[in-house]
């Protein structure tokens, strides 16, 4: 099957059987792979109601079509599972060669149920499927972890993902790390695996990937390749990575200062790419088949952090999350504060979310010295910063708390603090302050898994857009306006529909996040992988029904319209100061925009009975 290996491997944890599962044409038609397939099979076969820790819960791994071709930046893997911190839909997409592997190894998609009877890691080499005791790896940091196993198991061709301390002690805001720096799984996927008494997965294949048609492929790759190269983006995320984001954003006042307490951070150049760059640089790297190499490998030579090694796109998460966000200026501190979260297993955006909510929480006196047990725990404190990620990792003190997200934190602390805690449906918000860009908070409200930036990822005020194409994604070219409600609804369904498009395929949509995100720029590479005839509108409602498929999984699960929403400081507050000064989210025009270009009703949050029969679900 071109593009696709035909099985999906079931394994049951507790009793060791193995089922394989031929995908049928319209599961293949209708979702694609990765996301897709995740999405519709949690719907399909986890019943409702299923406590994430349970083993009842499923664990999933997905590749998609292009994984293992020449399609350009088809390294993704999708993972997916109900989650501990929302009790929602759970999920992340990962650049590594795990996917990658999955297929070589024989399979599209794992599906995990069950519970280990001890700690245990899971071995699949094409056929072979092992269960194997790791009681020795129990307690190890994902380094370690991932070292261990390929002195076992090899080098070459080989794909680990595993979990930190994070994940064994069950924190919900763990995740998976895959290939040591790779996480993936936002909402405690960690602690899902944790559950399971799965420290890690190692998967090696040696079976080929085939392309329906192999020369016109590599033909309309080469094009693609040609055509991102002229992207504005492409010379300087290839460069500098993502933190050239650093400056602009906090010019424009979208930067999340201080928790949100500030619109503008005033030792900027302390963490931006500048400073990055010339402190800690190591080289500059690209994903498993990636054109751009917007990666950033870094370390630390001298100092109290020497020592400290790692890689990332170094953007918003890293530089802007522990630094501004928790007003802390020191690079290598930042670096630090980067690498622990990778080596325990925890969820980057979030562990930086707590901490800095935590921080404004002690600034208010929400939260006693007691509490923290002597820690300083105030913005700019860069060694309580670096102390509270081992804390929360290790459920120790108030790291216990901090490591249930800020939406449980603050039932907890109570007072003030639900009003600034930064989260949608209890999942934490990244490092962009709403009301520096509206839609990006359009884009929290309503996401499947909970505040989340890249289930959208709207550029629309980014990017050079032409009127003519903002309208046809919009509806209008006022879309432009950064604080303007006008079109902004109607961009971010749009925008849902393309990435998910983009994670069922497993491309970037780093390369895919300008106008070479329209369908047509992508959709032959598809079919002459797959040898199936799409076209670029089939695409667009392939992405509309992903959406609508984990919308129905979420209200399923409890959820209602009153969760499309903001936390109260970003619809009530204006900011003091910087470039969205007096600025607030106009969130209930966007919202009503948004539940018309979807077709879902506004009383009961549910597609109507039109939009699931256009989209047959």
């Amino acid at each position: 099957m071109n593009g696709y290996v035909g099985t999906i491997l079931q394994v049951d944890l507790c009793s060791g059987k193995e089922e394989r599962i031929a995908p049928d044409e319209v599961f293949i038609r209708h979702f694609l792979g990765g996301r897709g397939f995740v999405s519709q099979w949690l719907y399909e076969h986890l019943p409702r109601g299923v406590p994430p820790l349970s083993d009842d819960n499923l664990l999933i791994f997905a590749s998609g079509p292009c994984n293992g071709t020449i399609v350009p930046s088809s390294c993704r893997g999708s993972v997916g599972a109900k989650s501990p911190l929302t009790s929602l839909l759970g999920s992340g997409n990962t650049g590594s060669s795990f996917s990658v592997q999955l297929k070589r190894a024989g399979y599209d998609m794992l599906v995990l149920r069950g519970k280990a009877r001890g700690p245990s890691y899971l071995v699949i080499e094409d056929g072979d499927i092992k269960l194997l005791n790791c009681e020795d790896l129990w307690g190890m940091g994902t380094t370690e972890t991932v070292f261990t196993l390929r002195r076992r198991h090899g080098y070459r061709g080989v794909s680990i993902g595993c979990i930190g301390q994070a994940g064994e002690h069950l924190v919900p805001i763990s995740t998976i790390i895959f290939d040591r720096f790779r996480g993936a799984g936002r909402g405690g996927m960690g602690a899902v695996m944790g559950s399971k008494n799965l420290k890690a997965i190692v998967v090696k294949g040696s079976g080929g990937i085939r392309a329906a048609h192999a020369g016109r492929l590599r033909k309309d790759a080469l094009d693609f390749i040609a055509a991102l190269k002229k992207e504005p983006y492409f010379e300087r995320y290839s460069k500098e990575g993502t933190a050239v984001i650093a400056e602009p954003m906090n010019r424009q006042g979208s930067a999340l200062v201080r928790n949100g307490t500030s619109g503008f951070f005033q030792d900027i150049e302390g963490v931006n790419a500048k400073r990055l760059k010339t402190e800690l640089f190591v080289r500059q790297k690209a994903c498993f088949s990636c054109p751009m190499p917007c990666t950033q490998q870094y370390g630390v030579s001298e100092g109290q952090y020497a020592g400290t090694f790692g890689e990332g796109s170094a953007g918003a998460s890293v530089v802007m999350g522990f630094g501004p966000r928790c007003g802390v200026s020191d690079i290598k501190a930042i670096a630090k504060a980067h690498s622990l979260t990778n080596e325990f297993g925890l969820d980057l955006i979030s562990t930086n979310a707590v901490i800095a909510f935590g921080m404004e929480c002690v600034e208010k006196g929400l939260i006693t010295a007691d509490a923290t047990k002597g820690k300083a725990l105030r913005f700019g404190n860069a060694r309580a910063l670096i102390e509270m990620i081992g804390d929360i990792a290790f459920k120790r003190r108030f790291g216990t708390v901090l490591g249930q997200g800020v939406k449980k934190a603050s039932e907890i602390i109570g007072g003030e603090s639900e009003w600034f805690a930064p989260h949608v449906k209890g999942m934490d918000m990244m490092e962009v302050d709403p009301r520096g860009m509206p839609s990006w908070g359009l884009m929290f409200a309503v996401s499947s898994r909970g505040a989340d930036h890249v289930r959208a990822y709207d550029v629309c005020q980014m990017m050079p857009f032409s009127d003519e194409e903002l309208i046809r994604i919009a509806g209008t070219p006022k879309v432009r306006d950064m604080f303007g409600p006008e079109g902004k609804g109607r961009s971010v369904a749009f925008f849902e529909n393309i990435r998910a498009v983009a994670d069922s395929m497993e491309i970037c949509r780093f390369v895919t996040r300008g106008k070479l995100g329209f369908p047509e720029h992508f959709v032959d590479m598809l079919c002459h992988v797959t040898g199936r005839a799409f076209s670029p509108e089939e695409l667009y409602t392939i992405g509309e029904r992903i959406i609508n498929v984990e919308r129905l999984f979420n209200l399923r699960e409890g959820m209602t319209p009153a969760d499309d929403t903001l936390p109260q400081r970003y619809l009530h507050e204006p900011l003091q100061e910087g470039g969205a000064k007096n600025q607030i989210v106009p969130l209930k025009e966007m919202l009503s925009d948004y539940y018309a270009a979807r077709g879902w009703d506004t009383v009961t949050g549910y597609p109507t009975a039109e939009t699931r029969a256009t989209l047959m679900i």
